[in-house]
């Protein structure tokens, strides 16, 4: 009997109609694993990561992986369907999946990112940064705006990730509001460029909870993701994890460094999350900071 492991890799939502494969008589279990983008990466596949680890982490045994990638809105229209995956890797403030988490294992945070500006300028003190200079990269479903209003930053323009690389590379703007991305954009694009972590907040986790409650399930995740933290190199992503050291670019080594005042690392409700968004423009930082705690 020959398993795949399939990556599907969706960009807009849609309505999974396959069900876990039940296992047969050679005892082979296959562990339904979906995978959220919900903020951009360094560079790379966090579904395919994932599934090579899997390969790894039980290779010669009868356990499969089969990694699905989905929206957000994807995620959420499917839970409430009724399909439900064995688990889910998922940013941080992921809402929808509160209900559906076997709250024996909560959540693991096995990757992140983080925020930073940058500037096309290798000598750049960053003395000057202010909300006429700045753009901002608007993310997916990460809370930039949040990040940026700690940082004093909270009037700047927002773009589309692309859009304000773009502008900072055309000089409509001397600093860019980004995170890893952007590093690996302009490491691309082999131009000079200067970086400043931003401490105040992240919420760039990527995290992994279980959401069966079958035993035998439940025992292959934990050896999972016991695996998946301890074993991970995300250097190939493009993100940092305690096992990650970037010896080889001083930017990415100083983000991998960066220790926050307030972060943001689990699923939340989808009112918590709009008070926090609700917070951000107005430059309530104190509501900003007391919702943090």
């Amino acid at each position: 009997m020959v398993i795949v492991i399939v990556a599907v890799m969706t960009p807009i939502a849609y309505i999974l109609t396959h069900k876990t494969e039940e296992r047969g008589t050679d005892d082979v279990m296959l562990i339904e694993l979906w995978q959220i983008d919900g903020f951009e990466g360094g560079k790379g596949s966090r579904a395919k990561f994932l599934s090579d680890a899997a390969k790894k982490c039980f290779s010669g045994k009868n356990i499969y992986f089969n990694v699905t990638s989905l929206s957000a809105t994807a995620a959420r229209e499917n839970l409430a369907l009724g399909h439900k995956p064995d688990l889910i890797s998922y940013n941080a403030g992921f809402s929808g999946i509160e209900n559906y988490v076997n709250q024996s294992f909560g959540y693991t945070t096995w990757c992140n990112g983080a925020y930073c500006i940058i500037a096309l300028d290798a000598s750049a003190d960053f003395s000057d940064v202010n909300l006429q200079n700045t753009v901002i990269n608007a993310g997916k479903d990460n809370l930039v705006e949040v990040a940026a209003a700690v940082a004093g930053l909270g009037g700047a323009a927002r773009e589309s990730s692309v859009n304000a690389y773009l502008k900072l590379l055309d000089g409509s703007y001397r600093y860019l509001l980004g995170t890893q991305r952007d590093i690996y954009r302009f490491i691309s694009r082999k131009v000079e460029y200067s970086v400043k972590p931003l401490t105040g907040f992240n919420d760039l986790y990527q995290n992994i909870s279980v959401l069966t409650h079958d035993k035998e399930r439940c025992a292959a995740a934990e050896i999972f993701i016991d695996y998946l933290v301890e074993n991970n190199n995300v250097k190939s992503l493009g993100l940092f994890s305690g096992n990650t050291v970037y010896d080889d670019n001083q930017s990415m080594a100083n983000l991998a460094a960066a220790e926050y005042s307030y972060r943001l690392t689990s699923y939340c409700s989808e009112d918590y999350i709009s008070q926090l968004k609700n917070a951000a423009p107005s430059g309530d930082i104190n509501k900003i900071k007391n919702l943090l705690k």
